[in-house]
């Protein structure tokens, strides 16, 4: 691996990276995102519209969690250079919180229920073939707080309702020396951004968040690949925010008082102090991209491991069954085939809020996968297993992205 990443250079591209290839799929949406719980819904896409690189897509799913969305991606300002995307996203969930750390209780969370939206944009200048490319990425919107449940399902309301409006900028870019940006087969791919930091009351801290990300892919037999992944993300804190414990109850606690001495008041209180821990932390280290969940740790819920800095690393072995350019047409969905695959995966990630304690201790997923790859997207299934049990889900492009749906950044 080392060597490859060595002697890294540019490798022919397999096809062409801006696609001209028309196609739509209209299809159901039944599955389950680790940590949310399930929904069902429907989605469609277009790929290529107007004889040109600019895919449209739009979802809308309602179960355990609600979400709505639409976006424009690959509008090209400038032929080949400039490229707009620009995307919408509202939601009502209860995600599964885990305290701080690798070594948090998966029997101890709590889940606050948030109602948001945001407006997604990202402007990429990019060079020769998509294979040099800086971004800059504008995320705006508002969220607010409904109520936070215990591990019974127990609502405490004693909160701040109010919606909280923000934005988030963040910069990076990428290095892609591989055959194909959207399925690689050889070669090596560096991504980075950073998270810049986001106006907050006085209360919490500012921080903005490093990331780093790099792939490495090796030939295998005819067809088939070999993919290696390592990932950082640290949290560099600017500005720090309130650290006394009994200030912060005082004001974003959840008005325990209100309740009777008794099993609730008891409960209140051991939710609130889980929901102020995690608030105390945050404020001294700021927090990292999480693993757990569709990208990486895929047998752990969505988010399930947090702190000041993550690392990760995985191979993946993927049997390439067919290599084709199939059209097809079948009514509700037009397109091009490019490929059947199989997947089998190792991973294994540690978070800390120093780096010397990353080392200490870390938690494995493996599993198997199974994706079909069409011209401009890839449908993903894995099966993966680890400490806490069996996770399967079903998703759009490959593991190991730096943004997806259910993380935007």
């Amino acid at each position: 691996m080392v060597s490859s990443i060595a002697s890294a250079e540019p490798v022919e591209r397999r096809k062409e990276q801006f696609g001209r290839d028309f196609g739509y799929y209209l299809y159901p949406i039944v599955g389950e995102i680790p940590g949310l719980g399930t929904a069902a819904g429907f989605g469609a896409s277009v790929l290529n519209m107007a004889d040109s690189d600019a895919d449209f897509t739009g979802y809308y799913v309602r179960g355990d969690f609600e979400a709505t969305g639409a976006a424009l991606l690959d509008y090209h300002l400038l032929p080949q250079r400039l490229i707009l995307d620009v995307g919408y996203n509202d939601y009502l969930v209860a995600p599964t919180v885990y305290d701080r750390g690798i070594e948090s209780d998966p029997d101890d969370a709590i889940f606050p229920k948030v109602e948001g939206a945001y407006l997604l944009g990202q402007l990429t200048l990019t060079f020769d073939q998509r294979r040099y490319e800086l971004f800059v990425r504008l995320l705006g919107g508002r969220e607010r707080l409904h109520e936070v449940l215990d591990e019974g399902g127990q609502a405490f309301e004693g909160i701040d309702t109010d919606w909280d409006h923000g934005n988030a900028i963040s910069l990076g870019g990428s290095l892609d020396l591989t055959d194909d940006r959207l399925d690689p087969r050889k070669g090596v791919r560096f991504e980075f951004a950073s998270q810049l930091p986001r106006d907050s009351e006085a209360d919490f801290s500012e921080y903005f968040v490093n990331d780093y990300n790099l792939t490495v892919y090796r030939p295998m037999r005819r067809r088939d690949t070999l993919a290696f992944n390592l990932f950082h993300s640290r949290a560099h804190v600017t500005r720090k925010g309130l650290a006394d414990y009994a200030l912060l109850q005082q004001r974003h606690g959840l008005e325990c008082s209100q309740y009777p001495s008794g099993p609730d008041f008891d409960a209140c209180q051991r939710t609130e102090a889980k929901l102020l821990a995690g608030t105390l932390a945050n404020n001294r280290y700021g927090t990292a991209s999480s693993l757990g969940g569709t990208q990486r740790l895929r047998s752990f819920d969505n988010g399930r491991f947090f702190a000041g800095q993550a690392l990760f690393y995985g191979v993946e072995y993927r049997w390439n069954l067919t290599d084709e350019h199939t059209p097809f047409d079948i009514f509700i969905a037009k397109g091009i085939r490019t490929g059947i695959q199989l997947s089998a995966f190792w991973e294994r990630g540690m978070v800390a809020d120093h780096f010397r304690d990353l080392w200490q201790d870390g938690r494995n997923s493996y599993g198997i996968g199974a994706r079909l790859i069409l011209s401009g997207v890839i449908i993903r299934f894995d099966l993966a297993d680890g400490d806490e049990g069996i996770q399967t889900q079903m998703f759009i492009t490959y593991p190991w992205s730096m943004f997806s749906v259910d993380d935007p950044g």
